[in-house]
């Protein structure tokens, strides 16, 4: 009987340790999977992002171009009022 009960106990370990080898492998698959999709969302948000930076690079570059052109003629714009004040207070002297 002492025999029966270790055999027994001995089955049920097995079986214990089955059914623990299952769940092992079953969670490495899972993790595996996990793994898979997680590369593959950061290939993609890798992508996105180059895309973006490359428009954020190119947008830049339209600001810059634009804030230049402005500044131009914000100058051109000062050295007409410049001289447009120079005439006017150089009228307004004569009419004295």
């Amino acid at each position: 009987m002492n025999y029966d009960s270790e055999q027994i106990d001995q089955n049920d370990e097995d079986a214990d340790l089955v059914e623990e080898r299952e769940l092992l492998a079953s969670l490495i698959e899972k993790l595996k999977c996990e793994i898979d999709e997680t590369k593959n969302r950061n290939t993609l948000l890798e992508t996105s992002n180059k895309v973006l930076v490359e428009k954020l690079k190119s947008e830049l570059e339209y600001f810059r171009n634009k804030n230049k052109s402005l500044t131009e003629l914000n100058n051109k714009l000062s050295k007409e009022n410049d001289l447009l004040f120079a005439d006017f207070m150089k009228s307004k002297a004569e009419l004295k």
